[in-house]
């Protein structure tokens, strides 16, 4: 009898278990997630609309709240948020370096270290996503500069892609002499100016240039950057960047690129995908490394770039790390990063989409050095006077020694002096 009661209580307590198990089941964690690009139908954005889509449905345990908010917007955003420390997301779309650093400096972000140092990524990427020798994210997508060219430009007038700067310049007195722009650029938006000052400052001096007057061990207006700015503006006063360079938006230089108006263009990886693409242009581009300046210490193996598309970890996620880690574990799959239509990725197995693409990939793995864009890697407040002061490149009288050296001034208030 006493048996029979005790099965009895047994299965009506497995019952009450079933019936009340949905009441006290474990909530679903919300992600909070910071990012660019919207998840919609547009062919630029078929990864992070596969990363959001393709996640949720295969995690439904995890409830992933995707912000979108545009380029400055999440910047912008972002800055704010991390200066009131207060709403901070899960997860933000970055860019690394220095700027993710001073956010690691100020304790707002998660080290993520143990879970992240063995996903599978080029060295460079996770490098991107490293401060002080922890890690704060991942980092599937990289952008570098190089020259992009209009193939069938260079077979008309038989062109070669040149290793050397003063090939370079050949080939621009060539083209403008066919009356076709040499370089389209967008100087009236300031920032793609600054691809190949980098360049030509690494090909005159080498990385140490810029990395010694971000550490403040040189200043900004050392010979060599003075070098770099007026080679620059050489090419300004011949034409190569047309007639009113000032006046030409980012824009601007993709439609002349599009048209093949213009035959080369320094600027990022990530125009590979408009580029490849039929509707876009009819026109064939190429992308090769930027050549090296003959006596010059840079090579050209040292590459300009950083993190395209990246994600890091707030403390916010502090309690969140199971879920944080399969969000950016599958963020760095094969099977998501296989959406993208024409960024370089850094995740092993990932084929390009295009050939342009794979130009693009094959400059990066053959990099030996890579700097990051310098209006990321130094602190907000001289990155803009930065691309100021190389606005006046573009004016062919301006004095470039005494522009540098008004910005080398306030770098001084911001950063300090040279370090004796």
């Amino acid at each position: 009898m006493k048996k029979r009661r005790w099965l009895l209580f047994v299965g009506v307590m497995a019952l009450v278990v079933v019936l009340l198990a949905p009441v006290y089941a474990a909530p679903r964690v919300k992600l909070t997630v910071w990012g660019r690009d919207l998840p919609d139908e547009q062919a630029d954005h078929a990864y992070i609309r596969a990363l959001i889509n393709n996640f949720k449905a295969k995690n439904p345990d995890i409830e992933v709240d995707y912000i979108a908010l545009g380029d400055p917007g999440l910047m912008d955003k972002t800055k704010v948020a991390m200066a009131n420390n207060k709403v901070l997301p899960d997860i933000f779309q970055t860019w690394g370096g220095s700027t993710m650093g001073g956010y690691a400096d100020a304790g707002r972000l998660l080290d993520m270290t143990k879970e992240l140092k063995s996903i599978p990524c080029s060295s460079a990427a996770q490098q991107a996503m490293t401060w002080k020798g922890k890690i704060y994210g991942v980092a599937p997508f990289f952008a570098i500069a190089g020259v992009f060219y209009n193939e069938g430009i260079f077979k008309k007038y038989n062109l070669s892609i040149p290793t050397t700067i003063d090939q370079l310049e050949e080939i621009a007195e060539t083209l403008k002499s066919k009356g076709i722009q040499p370089f389209a650029c967008g100087a009236k938006d300031k920032w793609p100016v600054l691809a190949l000052f980098m360049y030509l400052t690494d090909r005159s001096g080498g990385v140490q240039v810029f990395n010694n007057a971000a550490d403040r061990k040189s200043r900004f207006d050392n010979p060599e950057f003075i070098k770099a700015a007026q080679k620059y503006q050489e090419w300004v006063k011949k034409g190569y960047f047309g007639d009113k360079p000032l006046s030409e938006t980012y824009s601007d230089a993709q439609q002349l690129m599009a048209t093949g108006k213009a035959a080369m263009q320094i600027s990022g990886s990530w125009l590979c995908a408009q580029y490849a693409n039929k509707e876009f242009t009819d026109q064939t581009i190429g992308f090769f490394a930027f050549p090296e300046m003959k006596g010059g210490k840079g090579k050209i193996t040292d590459v300009m770039g950083m993190p395209d598309i990246a994600f890091a970890v707030t403390r916010t996620a502090a309690n969140k790390r199971a879920a944080v880690v399969r969000f950016l574990k599958y963020a760095m799959s094969v099977e998501v990063c296989q959406a993208e239509p024409g960024r370089i990725c850094s995740v092993p197995g990932v084929k390009a989409r295009n050939p342009l693409t794979e130009k693009a990939s094959n400059v990066f793995t053959q990099a030996k050095e890579i700097q990051f864009w310098w209006d990321q890697n130094l602190p907000p407040m001289v990155t803009t006077p930065l691309l100021d002061a190389m606005q006046n490149i573009f004016l062919p009288n301006a004095d470039l020694k005494k522009a540098f050296t008004t910005y080398e001034s306030l770098v001084e208030e911001v950063m300090g002096p040279v370090k004796k």
